[in-house]
């Protein structure tokens, strides 16, 4: 099957190609060489502006949509990253007659949040839903693994503070990034998983301040982690936006008012995996 996959060199991208390494597969990337360097067969196009003309004359059979960013710059904000582009690539499967267009969302998306991630999420899955195309959406509570962006984050954190602290009244399902790359495959390869919204949690409810324990020490960083109630940490946005990596932004704030958990109401991943 010819696949496009619009973000393969992220996170979950990596996990991704692993498993759909035998598909005819073209990835659009700023840095087409690392594909190279990795040994991985398939089209490398340059990623551009202009998603709908790539993906028109890829002619793919089924898009994925891995495109996504948690925390805006001058160059990519959430509406382009999170709206536009999807539009984009929508517009470009339309005209190739994309059997499946695959988009990854997140737990939370809504449009009325407080959040303009979780809003900016929630026009994307409208805009999929709204295409007339066959679809799945997925809704991952937080996403761990091998490459999590996270980790490499405290581990910079680590070198200037002996102690850590994370909301201990915020909640999330983690699950991992191998499950979750194998919805995805079960999304692509099998025709019956159609016009559904997936949300994905794990077995475990845990606060973010558990996260980022068991994130330093699976990094070989010791350090101890106070839970404190998120509300404490309002005042220190701020300071936060000083570093060049914010330990917390203001969206991430906003994102953790809600619990970071399946709701119930859609299936997820023991229904995919059996």
């Amino acid at each position: 099957m010819k696949i496009l996959i619009a973000g393969a060199g992220g996170f979950v991208g990596q996990a991704l190609l692993e498993r759909l390494a035998g598909h005819d597969l073209v990835l659009p990337s700023r840095e087409p060489e690392k594909f190279l360097r990795a040994g991985l067969k398939g089209d490398f196009p340059r990623f551009s502006g202009d998603l709908a003309g790539l993906v028109a004359a890829a002619a793919p059979e089924a898009v994925i949509n891995l495109l996504g960013i948690i925390r805006e710059t001058p160059g990519a904000s959430f509406a382009l990253v999170h709206e536009d582009y999807t539009r984009r690539l929508l517009a470009g499967a339309r005209a190739a007659g994309v059997k499946k267009f695959i988009q990854m969302s997140a737990l939370g998306a809504d449009p009325a949040s407080p959040s303009a991630y979780q809003r900016s999420k929630a026009a994307g899955e409208a805009a999929v839903i709204g295409s007339g195309l066959p679809y799945v959406i997925f809704r991952p509570s937080f996403i761990f693994g091998p490459g999590q962006k996270l980790a490499g984050e405290l581990r910079g954190l680590a070198r200037f503070t002996p102690v850590f602290a994370a909301p201990s009244d915020s909640l999330a399902a983690p699950v991992g990034v191998d499950e979750v790359a194998r919805c995805f495959v079960r999304a692509v390869e099998d025709p019956s998983v159609i016009n559904e919204i997936f949300e994905l949690g794990g077995e475990r409810t845990v606060s973010f301040r558990d996260i980022v324990a068991e994130t330093l020490r699976s990094s070989g960083v010791w350090r101890p982690v106070l839970g404190l109630p998120r509300r404490l940490f309002y005042p220190l946005l701020p300071l936060f936006s000083l570093f060049p990596s914010p330990p917390m932004t203001r969206e991430q704030y906003l994102m953790l008012a809600s619990p970071n958990l399946p709701s119930g109401k859609f299936r997820g991943v023991k229904d995919l995996l059996r």
